[in-house]
């Protein structure tokens, strides 16, 4: 049975990271001299970002089900754990005697979608912090620990990526709080150069997203970031 290729997976987010960066940086060029550059560049590098972060969570998914392909051992040890524990706590010991989790050496891609990702929604996290403990919890150690070499600066600017998506997405009065606590933070010590605001709030997520500093625009600075953990994750 052919297996995922982990690495075959990291590819196809290089390549579409660089073609999404291509792309804004093609039309950055073509409305260079239009009257209304900088607010088609607020719009554009907003769209960009938020195509950038998708197709980041989807890599991630895309990756942990890699992971699981090759070997889905632990995952399925875990499950029948768990399986086991929420049969006996609700019908007791009698039932949970009874109930027993089919393990296999080898799963199809596609039932182990269907095993790990039931809803058809991918494999979501909130935090870092979840994906890591998500990774803990049904990865066998040699992959979890790749996932868990996510570092503290590279959490911050994967938690703040996400929550700009988020403000983007639903451009709610919590979700701009929770970005800019996140912008509060993500520059800590001497990582993330430049992604940080200062004392004020960031209102327009455009205006963050395009602006440049020391000659790299932000949304180049999170692809790169991104890009990077993709590496050894």
């Amino acid at each position: 049975m052919r297996k995922v290729n982990p690495n075959g997976v990291r590819a196809d987010f290089n390549e579409n990271a660089a073609a999404i960066i291509q792309h804004f940086d093609r039309l950055d060029s073509a409305i260079a001299r239009t009257d209304t550059r900088e607010g088609d560049l607020s719009q554009l590098a907003t769209q960009s970002f938020l195509a950038l972060f998708v197709a980041f969570e989807r890599f991630t998914s895309d990756l942990l089900l890699a992971y699981l392909n090759r070997d889905s051992s632990k995952c399925q040890s875990e499950l029948a754990a768990r399986v086991d524990q929420s049969t006996r706590a609700k019908f007791g010991d009698g039932v949970g005697t009874r109930v027993v989790f089919q393990a296999r050496q080898h799963l199809a891609l596609s039932d182990l979608e269907a095993i790990v990702d039931p809803t058809g929604w991918n494999l979501t996290f909130n935090t870092v912090a979840k994906l890591k403990q998500y990774a803990s919890d049904f990865l066998v150690p040699s992959f979890a620990t790749r996932v868990n070499t996510i570092s503290g600066p590279e959490a911050r600017l994967i938690d703040t990526a996400r929550a700009i998506r988020d403000f983007i997405a639903h451009q709610s009065s919590a979700s701009k709080t929770h970005m800019n606590a996140c912008l509060s933070s993500v520059e800590a010590g001497t990582h993330n150069r430049y992604l940080g605001r200062a004392g004020n709030q960031v209102n327009s997520v455009g205006a963050y997203l395009k602006s440049v500093h020391a000659g790299r625009r932000r949304l180049h600075r999170y692809a790169t970031g991104l890009l990077a953990i993709s590496v050894h994750i």
